[in-house]
C-alpha cells in the first residue's frame, strides 16, 4: 500500500508539474516567443563556467578579485576576452547580464525607463540603513523625494560659493605646509560632510573644525561600515557571515539614526526662535519639517541625500589628487588657466570656475577613468528587449525576462578604445577639449560617458558636486606651490563600496607658497 501511495503521489506531482508547464508555455512562454519574433532577438554570449547551474565558481572568482582590489578590471577583461559588450552569467543561481554597451544603458535608463526597477535586492540593502528616500524609493514616492530636493540645487543655491570657502579654508589649515606627507582622502570626506550638512540641514557638522564639540568620528565610521560590511573581512569564512545577522551593522544603524535624530530635534527646538521675516535660503531640513512631523521620514530623506553629498564628491576629489601629482605638466597648465581667469589670491567666483575649461576637463577625465559609481544595475519589471547583446557578434536584440538583473559597467564603458581612442587607458584631460584630441575631435561620447547616471533618475545634485570639486581644486592650487605624490604604488587601485575611490587615498607632500 505504501508503495502504491508513493507512486500515486509521484504521479500527481508529475501531473501538476506538467500542467504548470503547459500553462507557462501558453502564457509567459507564448509572450516571450512573440517578443523574440517581433524584435528578431537572439541568445546572448555566455561566460563558460565550471558550475553553470549555481555559478559558485564565478561567485568565488568575484570575491577573490574584490579582495585583491581588481574587480572592475576583472569584468573589463572578461568582456575583452570574449570580444563582447554584453555577456550572460550565473552567480549563486541567478542569471545576470553584464554590459558596457551605451545603447543598452540608454534603453534601461531612458527610452524604456518604465520597464526597469532599481531592484528589490538594492532596495532592501539600502533601506536597512538609509530608510525610505530618493535612493530607495520608486514611483510617486521617488518623484516626491526628488521634488523636495530640486530647490536645493537650483543655480542660485549652487552659485553661492561663500559657504564652500568657509569649509575649504579649514581644510587648508589642516594640511601640513612643509612637504610632510598627508593623506587628503579622509580630509576630503570631512570637507564634503561639512559642506553637505551646511547646505542641506542649515547647520554643519564642522568636522574639520578642531574647536567643534562633536567631531562626528563615530557617525562617519558607522556610515562607512553600513555601506560596505565586507571591507574588514579577511577570510572566506568571514565573507560568508555576510549572509548571517550582523550585530555590528545593527549597532551602526542605530548610531546613524541617533546622529540625524539629534540634528532634527535640535532644529525643531530652535525653530520657535527663528525670525520669520528674515529671508533664508532653501534648506531641505526646514522644508521636511514643514511637511511632516514624522521623524523617521525626515531622518530617512536626510540620510539618503547625505550619502550622495559626502561620498561621491570626496571620492572624486581623492581620485583627482591621486592623479595630479603624477602629471606636473597638467598642474602647470591648470595654474596658467587660473592666472588667466583670476587676479590675485582671492577665492574664485562661480562664474570664474565655469569659465575654466581645462579645469572642467580634468574633472571630466577623472570621472571617465575612475567613475564614482563604476557599476550599477536594473531589474526588469516585465519581459523586455535590449537593442544589442544577442547573437554571436552581440549586435542583435536581446530578450530580458521579467525579474532578470542587468548590470552596466561604466568603468569598462569609459575605457572603450572605439569610443575614446587608443589611449583610453591614459589620463588625458585634453581629450575633452575641441581640437586637441588626436583620435577624435571633438569628443562626443553621449551615453558612452555616464558619471551621473542618466534619464529621469539622473543625479539631481551634479552641478553642486562639480562646483564643490572645482572650487576645492582651485583653492588647493592657490595655497600650495608644489605637490608631490607620496603614494607607495604608482598604479591606481580600486576601493569599492557603494562608491569607488583610490585604495591608497591621496597621499601627497604639499609646500605652501
Amino acid at each position: 500500500m505504501a508503495i502504491i501511495s508513493l507512486a500515486r503521489l509521484a504521479l500527481g506531482l508529475a501531473a501538476l508539474f506538467l500542467a504548470r508547464r503547459v500553462y507557462w508555455e501558453a502564457t509567459t512562454g507564448a509572450h516571450r516567443r512573440a517578443l523574440i519574433k517581433q524584435h528578431g532577438c537572439l541568445p546572448p554570449r555566455k561566460v563558460k563556467q565550471r558550475d553553470p547551474i549555481l555559478g559558485i565558481d564565478l561567485f568565488l572568482s568575484n570575491i577573490k578579485a574584490y579582495k585583491e582590489h581588481r574587480l572592475l578590471a576583472f569584468w573589463q577583461s572578461a568582456l575583452t576576452d570574449y570580444n563582447a559588450h554584453t555577456l550572460m552569467v550565473t552567480i549563486l543561481g541567478q542569471t545576470i547580464y553584464f554590459t558596457d554597451d551605451p545603447e543598452n544603458v540608454k534603453t534601461m535608463l531612458a527610452t524604456k525607463f518604465d520597464d526597469w526597477s532599481i531592484g528589490s535586492v538594492r532596495i532592501a540593502q539600502f533601506r536597512a540603513f538609509l530608510g525610505m528616500g530618493i535612493f530607495t524609493n520608486e514611483g510617486p514616492a521617488w518623484k516626491h523625494s526628488r521634488d523636495l530636493l530640486r530647490p536645493c540645487f537650483e543655480r542660485s543655491q549652487v552659485a553661492d560659493v561663500s559657504m564652500m570657502e568657509k569649509h575649504t579654508k579649514r581644510l587648508v589649515e589642516m594640511i601640513p605646509k612643509d612637504g610632510t606627507t598627508v593623506d587628503l582622502a579622509p580630509l576630503f570626506h570631512q570637507l564634503t560632510l561639512d559642506v553637505s550638512t551646511d547646505h542641506l540641514l542649515g547647520r554643519s557638522t564642522n568636522s574639520l573644525d578642531p574647536k567643534a564639540e562633536d567631531n562626528c568620528e563615530e557617525f562617519v565610521e558607522a556610515f562607512e561600515y553600513c555601506q560596505n560590511p565586507a571591507k574588514d573581512n579577511e577570510s572566506w569564512f568571514r565573507i560568508l557571515t555576510l549572509f548571517l545577522p550582523d550585530r555590528h551593522f545593527n549597532r551602526c544603524v542605530r548610531i546613524l539614526q541617533k546622529f540625524v535624530d539629534d540634528i532634527i530635534e535640535s532644529e525643531m527646538s530652535s525653530r520657535a526662535t527663528k525670525s520669520e521675516s528674515t529671508p533664508q535660503r532653501y534648506v531641505l531640513l526646514d522644508e521636511l519639517l514643514s511637511q511632516t512631523d514624522d521623524p523617521r521620514r525626515v531622518r530617512s530623506e536626510l540620510l539618503n541625500i547625505l550619502l550622495a553629498g559626502r561620498d561621491t564628491t570626496a571620492s572624486l576629489l581623492t581620485n583627482i589628487f591621486w592623479e595630479l601629482p603624477h602629471h606636473p605638466e597638467i598642474m602647470e597648465r591648470l595654474r596658467s588657466e587660473m592666472a588667466e581667469h583670476m587676479t590675485g589670491p582671492e577665492p574664485p567666483t562661480y562664474e570664474q570656475l565655469k569659465d575654466m575649461k581645462y579645469l572642467k576637463a580634468i574633472i571630466t577625465e577623472s570621472q571617465r577613468m575612475y567613475p564614482i559609481v563604476p557599476q550599477n544595475s536594473r531589474e526588469a519589471t516585465r519581459d523586455t528587449v535590449l537593442p544589442r547583446g544577442g547573437g554571436p557578434d552581440g549586435t542583435w536584440p536581446l530578450l530580458i525576462p521579467k525579474g532578470a538583473l542587468v548590470s552596466w559597467l561604466s568603468y569598462s564603458m569609459h575605457r572603450r578604445p572605439d569610443i575614446y581612442g587608443a589611449d583610453a587607458e591614459t589620463f588625458n584631460p585634453s581629450r575633452w577639449l575641441d581640437g586637441e584630441h588626436h583620435e577624435s575631435s571633438p569628443l562626443r561620447p553621449q551615453w558612452g560617458y555616464l558619471p551621473f547616471n542618466g534619464g529621469p533618475r539622473i543625479c539631481i545634485g551634479q552641478q553642486f558636486a562639480l562646483t564643490e570639486t572645482a572650487y576645492t581644486v582651485v583653492r588647493l592650487m592657490q595655497e600650495f606651490a608644489t605637490m608631490e605624490s607620496r603614494d607607495d604604488d604608482d598604479v591606481w587601485k580600486e576601493k569599492l563600496s557603494i562608491t569607488c575611490t583610490s585604495l591608497g587615498g591621496a597621499k601627497v607632500g604639499l609646500t605652501a607658497f
